[in-house]
């Protein structure tokens, strides 16, 4: 009796070891999917360009601060059937972003302080790799200060929350199923506002604001 159920175990052993592959080929591995919300850190290095600019007596000067950036994002994709991923996407930075240039009656250093935005991303899924493109809303907190030098002390003229627009493209890849790496660039204009310093003097004074940025960053999606 036992050497007939032996017999027919190593039989059927054939049959069951194909019919497990069998089930394998029907019942592939999902392919990752991009739908879902994210959040992450990001580092980078920013160049802007800002012009100085008074009216009466005509004086302009460049300030054009760049140095590195550091901060948070926070995000929702969703993954259509055909492969196309739309979502949107928030951030803010802290900016070690300063720039120097001679006065008239010093030197006139420029700073932004923090900048973040708003933006619609749309991108196409490559299984894993996500190439993609982002607009929307900018902001940043500039200030320019006059260093006298004096005993007197360095002069706050500009302090201003500047709104603007931003721009990008980047790529994403999900190195495992939590956690996704990316690469972006993006250029933002933060428009022009008056020079606070300004306020209620009989004359045109402002001061504008651009960057370009490049930026990595590691996001967990849950």
């Amino acid at each position: 009796m036992k050497t007939i159920l032996l017999a027919t175990a190593f039989i059927l052993a054939p049959v069951g070891m194909a019919s497990a592959a069998d089930i394998n080929e029907v019942l592939p591995v999902d392919a990752f999917s991009w739908s879902g919300l994210y959040a992450g850190v990001h580092v980078g290095y920013a160049a802007g360009s800002s012009d100085f600019f008074i009216a009466n007596p005509g004086v302009t000067r460049p300030l054009d601060p760049d140095g590195f950036i550091g901060g948070i994002h926070v995000g929702f994709n969703q993954e259509m059937a055909n492969r196309f991923v739309l979502g949107a996407e928030a951030d803010i930075a802290y900016n070690d972003v300063t720039g120097l240039t001679s006065f008239t009656s010093g030197l006139l250093q420029s700073e932004i302080k923090w900048s973040g935005s708003a933006r619609l991303r749309a991108g196409y899924a490559f299984d894993r790799t996500l190439p993609y493109i982002t607009a929307g809303v900018a902001a940043a907190k500039y200030e320019a200060t006059v260093i006298t030098g004096t005993p007197q002390g360095n002069i706050l003229i500009h302090d201003e929350t500047h709104i603007g627009w931003t721009v990008g493209a980047g790529v994403e890849h999900a190195f495992t199923d939590k956690w996704i790496a990316r690469a972006e660039y993006r250029y933002s204009d933060f428009g022009s506002q008056d020079l606070s310093i300004a306020d209620g003097v009989n004359t045109i004074a402002d001061v504008d604001l651009q960057t370009h940025d490049i930026r990595v960053g590691l996001s967990y999606k849950f």
